[in-house]
């Protein structure tokens, strides 16, 4: 029988399947925190839904075109008037001296006011222009081109290579002191700082930015079917087969006591976990994230029924017979035991079949990377349970085999050699 056609019989027991609510996995944050691998052409490698074979790998973000500050900044201080009952005239804005190496603003020692959190903008050159109008900042490809994707510990030069989910920052530096002019003659008299001239740092990294997470309704949802047809679709192209034994060539064949019985299933079933994966993509914040759905089936123990009341638990599926055969060594007056399975019959007995029964399961995870870190979260295949799919594959299915008489084997004289005299 062919395999789709057992496939039926044990996917039509499966309940419905649905997709499992993730919001409590996924408020906590989930993640592995490892850095992320090189960029992959994530575009390129987008499968559209179809499973394909493999596990997949590591796909950075495609940030956006232009970079937000993130969270506020310090207050200007070009606003903030100089103390005194009245601030018109005087010098501003309030600062701090201190001393800095060469290639500094000025020589000797600057005047530091804040670090500023421009706006940049995605170049053609593929860098990005920095623009504040509070401090006059506009600067052409502020951020250059290309740069060092592993380069992300704060303070690094930032570049368009290590942007991605980090916040980015510009020191402004005073080089000429202005003057504050009042709003109007009388208390309250506001007004702000005019004819201050700043000088700013290159733009660098100053930690991570808040990373954007994809919609829990994303997530939860693969761009291939789950449940029954998720398990008909990884498990189609196996040939379930059926039960072959030694001693013997037929489902009959008979076999003996106190010697090993072999078993193995003719199947060409996964004997270690098989991986799945479809990568799609999906915009959020302006950041496009790749998701890879990593699908995995995983074989369980198999368990062996012997037709005579007792059982054996193998750690997997057997698929070939023994590379020799069982051989009685008369000085032990024992058999030697080739087989990965087998089992010694006690009893004579009329015929004794032989079953194998093993549990597949199939699990869902979705993972991205947000530029800093790789989240990874599980995704449900089976909707009643919330979480993995499972199939079973057993005597119904053709691991079947017997019934086979149990005989007696008949005793063979044996005499030691004498010593030699």
């Amino acid at each position: 029988m062919v395999l789709m056609d057992r496939l039926r019989r044990a996917c039509a027991l499966a309940a419905m399947i649905a997709l499992m609510p993730a919001a409590a996995a996924i408020a906590a944050g989930g993640g592995s925190g490892s850095e992320p691998g090189p960029a992959s052409e994530g575009t390129g490698a987008l499968t559209h839904g179809r499973l394909v074979a493999g596990a997949g790998g590591t796909y950075l973000p495609i940030i956006p075109a232009d970079i937000v500050p993130i969270g506020p900044e310090p207050r200007n201080p070009l606003e903030i008037p100089p103390a005194g009952p009245n601030p018109q005239g005087m010098s501003c804005p309030a600062s701090h001296r201190f001393h800095t190496g060469p290639g500094s603003p000025s020589p000797g020692g600057i005047v530091s006011v804040v670090t500023i959190h421009p706006t940049f903008s995605r170049n053609a050159a593929g860098g990005y222009d920095g623009f504040d109008a509070r401090f006059a900042y506009a600067v052409s490809n502020a951020i250059p081109p290309g740069g060092d994707p592993t380069a992300t510990s704060p303070g690094s030069p930032a570049t368009a290579a290590n942007v991605a989910g980090h916040v980015i920052a510009v020191t402004a530096f005073v080089l000429k002191r202005g003057t504050w002019q009042d709003a109007q003659p009388v208390a309250p008299f506001g007004g702000s700082c005019q004819g201050t001239m700043f000088s700013f740092s290159t733009p660098y990294l100053v930690g991570n930015a808040p990373p954007p997470f994809p919609p829990i309704s994303v997530l939860r949802t693969p761009p291939f079917p789950t449940g029954a047809d998720l398990v008909a679709r990884v498990t189609r192209s196996w040939t379930v087969g059926d039960i072959e034994t030694l001693p013997g060539t037929s489902q009959t064949s008979r076999t003996f006591v106190h010697i090993p019985t072999c078993a193995w299933t003719d199947s060409t079933v996964p004997v270690a976990p098989d991986p799945y994966h479809a990568l799609t993509s999906t915009v959020v914040g302006g950041y496009t994230l790749f998701l890879l759905y990593a699908v995995t089936v995983i074989p369980g123990t198999v368990t062996w029924s012997w037709g005579d009341g007792t059982s054996t638990t193998a750690p997997g599926p057997v698929e070939r017979g023994p590379a020799r055969l069982p051989s009685y060594n008369p000085g032990t007056q024992h058999w030697s035991d080739s087989c990965a399975v087998s089992h010694d019959y006690a009893q004579v007995s009329a015929g004794a079949t032989i079953t194998a029964t093993e549990t597949f399961t199939v699990t869902i995870t979705v993972s991205w990377s947000d530029g800093v870190t790789i989240h990874t979260q599980p995704v449900a295949c089976d909707a009643s349970s919330g979480g993995e799919c499972h199939l079973v594959l057993g005597p119904a299915d053709g691991w079947s085999s017997g019934p086979h008489p149990v005989d007696q084997i008949e005793p063979v004289p044996f005499q030691a050699p004498s010593p030699a005299p």
